[in-house]
């Protein structure tokens, strides 16, 4: 499996919204300045910790089991 597609198989695994808002930030931190792209950042995460995948992804690691994201 090349690097590309084990990163992809990786990435499919991990919760959907926190995924979506990482790829945000990162496109939209090459375009702004460090003091925005900070702002940005923490206005992202504290949505990506209000989901249920949150709350999953805690009691899995909690519980030593996998998470079952939903992308919710």
């Amino acid at each position: 499996m090349t690097v590309a597609k084990t990163l992809a198989a990786e990435l499919a695994a991990k919760a959907p919204i926190a995924v979506q808002y990482i790829l945000e930030d990162v496109n939209r931190g090459l375009e702004t300045s460090f003091d925005k792209a900070q702002v940005h950042e923490a206005t992202l995460f504290g949505l990506v910790a209000s989901t249920a995948d949150m709350r999953e992804g805690t009691r899995a690691f909690l519980e030593k089991r996998k998470a079952q994201f939903k992308g919710e």
